[in-house]
């Protein structure tokens, strides 16, 4: 049983020994990660994606938070027990996410190799409603040097408004300051032009700029 119980041991310290770095504590990740999706993300979940930092650990997972402090990427299963998986969320600890990843064993997110689903509802993936696999979805460590450049963040025309019955127009940038419900595209926060403390936010970008409207 000791025999065992040793190569177990020995099993998962060499699974987690990471480019020559052995990590033995969730504060030996990475400093700084990149999460990169692929179309379905880039469409549905498009405000999960970009560059996070090591902002700590729980449960002996890394935390990390997000360079505009919109998202963290943490293990659930390091605040409910048995939760064993992986969000990328607003809210710390919370049990829903934009991004998810089944995988129970790695102490740092960029170790992750199973496939990451993205909560997909919008474009053409508006009849699914639920979660859809990313196999494009990655997570690597870089350095501030070594990231994807951003978005372009030069405002974009306002967006179309609709006067369909429920559904309410959408404003930006600095209207939206305390509001509750707000989304981003290319770095623009769009809200509800009446009610932004409720409800949601349907967004969709082309030719001519972007369309949003909300609905309660």
């Amino acid at each position: 049983m000791k025999t065992t119980m040793f190569s177990f041991v020995l099993a998962i310290f060499a699974f987690y020994a990471v480019e020559g770095k052995n990590i033995t504590s969730a504060l030996d990740c990475c400093q700084t990660i990149e999460v990169t999706g692929g179309e379905v993300t880039q469409e549905n979940q498009w405000t999960r994606l970009g560059i996070f930092h090591l902002d700590g650990e729980h449960g002996g997972r890394a935390i990390y938070r997000q360079d505009n402090n919109d998202n963290y990427l943490y293990f659930l299963g390091g605040y409910i027990s048995g939760y064993n998986w992986w969000y990328i969320n607003g809210n710390l600890g919370e049990n829903m996410g934009g991004c998810i990843n089944m995988n129970k064993d790695a102490i740092c997110p960029d170790q992750i190799t199973e496939v990451w689903e993205t909560y997909a509802w919008t474009g053409e993936w508006a009849d699914i409603n639920d979660w859809y696999p990313d196999p494009d979805m990655k997570i690597r460590c870089v350095s501030a040097e070594d990231t994807t450049p951003r978005p372009d963040t030069t405002p974009r025309p306002q967006p179309t408004t609709t006067a369909d019955s429920g559904k309410e127009v959408c404003t930006w940038g600095s209207w939206c300051d305390g509001c509750s419900v707000t989304s981003q595209v290319h770095g623009v926060t769009y809200c509800c032009a009446t009610n932004c403390n409720s409800g949601g936010i349907n967004i969709s970008e082309g030719d001519n700029g972007i369309d949003c409207y909300c609905y309660h």
